[in-house]
């Protein structure tokens, strides 16, 4: 059975439970890809795919380029989310960039939790369902993480007047 970005998460999490430097590296590279992967999958789904705009790159600076440019057919909360994934997967790219390749810089702990608290982030605003749209437009409003915020009325229903 193939694989998926959840049980990439999974592993370097796993990973990440582990003292050394090495584990640390190995952990924020495994996170890297599950949001990589991820970000791949929910851009699949946009009505079209971004403008490949910005720094010049292989595949993955592509993707990267095309969240952090979302087509204007794109809704207004998935052009915020498709804004923010392409942040944060930069920065995660960066990451583990340092990790793969930067091997006489240290890594630290903070830099592991980091990696796998903004992965996290990203693959559950990619999980949420666009049908969010109506509270961003009613309110005009986006939490950081790329989501309305939490709605002061749960039940969804107007409050009444003040009499």
């Amino acid at each position: 059975m193939p694989t998926t970005s959840h049980e990439l998460m999974s592993i370097a999490r796993e990973q990440g439970q582990h003292a050394s430097e090495g584990w640390r590296r190995s952990a924020i590279s495994r996170a890297y890809y599950a949001a990589y992967h991820r970000c791949q999958e929910w851009e699949q789904a946009l009505p079209a795919l971004g403008a490949n705009m910005g720094e010049e790159g292989g595949r993955h600076q592509e993707l990267i380029n095309r969240l952090k440019h979302p087509d204007r057919t794109c809704s207004a909360i998935l052009k915020l989310r498709s804004k923010a994934n392409g942040v944060q997967l930069e920065v995660q790219r960066e990451r583990r960039v340092k990790a793969d390749y930067r091997l006489g810089d240290w890594v630290s702990e903070k830099e592991l939790g980091e990696q796998l608290d903004q992965v996290a982030q990203l693959i559950a605003r990619c999980d949420q369902p666009s049908c969010a749209d109506s509270a961003v437009l009613r309110t005009g409003r986006i939490t950081d993480a790329g989501t309305p915020p939490p709605s002061p009325n749960p039940s969804g229903t107007p409050p009444s007047a003040p009499r």
